[in-house]
């Protein structure tokens, strides 16, 4: 971003291990109670991706939503604040002492299918961000050959989680985005439950439409996720 705009810049969390995502978190549910209440959230980018991580926390936690509707622009790909999720696959790849940038044969004896799961998802996403300079806050891929694991990123998959999030969503992204965040984008969607998902795309690239008749698109797809979420029992904070 510094080749196009000035500084400064800023970030959602100061990097995403699991207690970073927490105070990530933190925060946002305090902003939330100090100016909402709010009827729906737009998320671009990492915000996207915070947002992602909040309510399905606060889902699988049976903890009411402070939405009832997601727009989300050009996601990255969300981390768990929760330590607990996918602890068992870290802790073993540390103790295999693995390298996440190898990508593993399907046939590998010493990885399980989410083990091959987790690390084909972090060479998709992170590892392709990180060789594009583009993985900020950066982090050193050490955290997950020590200590454990347990300051390592646990970057979110639906295959690996309990549920799906029930809210009305719009996935909305650019057609010219880079490859990794494709797949980002692709896997907060799969995130969401699908009958409560629409997916659009616009023509340009890690930004927010900016034709009018892709704006108009996405107003179209607002008001179709308003409509759904008039349909849902209401849960105020």
């Amino acid at each position: 971003m510094g080749a196009y705009f000035e500084g400064p810049f800023y970030s959602h969390t100061t990097g995403y291990s699991p207690d970073e995502m927490a105070d990530a978190l933190d925060h946002l549910d305090t902003t939330i109670e100090e100016l909402g209440p709010f009827d729906g959230i737009l998320g671009f980018s990492q915000g996207a991706a915070l947002a992602l991580s909040y309510m399905y926390q606060r889902q699988v936690c049976g903890e009411p939503l402070p939405f009832r509707f997601f727009l989300c622009f050009s996601s990255v790909i969300p981390f768990s604040a929760d330590a607990g999720y996918c602890r068992n696959i870290i802790q073993r790849l540390c103790a295999l002492q693995w390298d996440m940038t190898v990508t593993p044969s399907a046939d590998d004896p010493l990885l399980t299918r989410e083990e091959r799961l987790f690390c084909e998802v972090m060479l998709r996403t992170v590892i392709a961000a990180k060789k594009k300079g583009a993985a900020l806050p950066e982090y050193s891929m050490d955290v997950y050959n020590k200590e454990g694991g347990s300051q390592a990123p646990r970057v979110m998959h639906a295959q690996l989680l309990e549920e799906k999030l029930q809210i009305p969503t719009v996935h909305v992204t650019g057609k010219r985005d880079f490859d990794f965040m494709h797949n980002m984008s692709d896997i907060a969607q799969g995130m969401c439950e699908e009958r409560l998902t629409r997916k659009l795309e616009h023509s340009g690239g890690h930004q927010p439409p900016q034709k009018d008749a892709e704006v108009k698109s996405v107003i179209r797809a607002m008001e179709w996720a308003i409509s759904q979420s008039e349909r849902m029992p209401i849960h105020r904070l």
